[in-house]
């Protein structure tokens, strides 16, 4: 895995994001403004439960905070609205 420097000088792993894990992300975009995607769909494009797709989400954002802005082309008030509803989306489907 490639490293990255940090402002401090040292070197630390670059996360590295998957095409599963792009998906994800895009379809999360996709349907940011309505509170997050159907179950349905959630498990026909992932083959998982809306729960695990949702923490899969939020491993995702959280794997290198510094790096999902550039990756994914995200803003970094963006990532807080999908990450909002990923743990909403969490706690109802408990």
């Amino acid at each position: 895995m490639p490293n990255r420097r940090t402002s401090a000088g040292a070197e630390r792993p670059v996360a590295f994001y998957s095409d599963t894990d792009r998906a994800m992300i895009d379809f999360a975009l996709r349907w940011v403004n309505h509170g997050g995607g159907p179950d349905d769909e959630i498990r026909s494009a992932f083959a998982m439960s809306t729960q695990d797709y949702y923490r899969a989400v939020l491993e995702i954002l959280d794997r290198d905070p510094g790096s999902v802005f550039g990756e994914f082309g995200l803003s970094p008030v963006m990532v807080t609205r999908i990450k909002a509803i990923a743990r909403r989306r969490i706690w109802l489907t408990r």
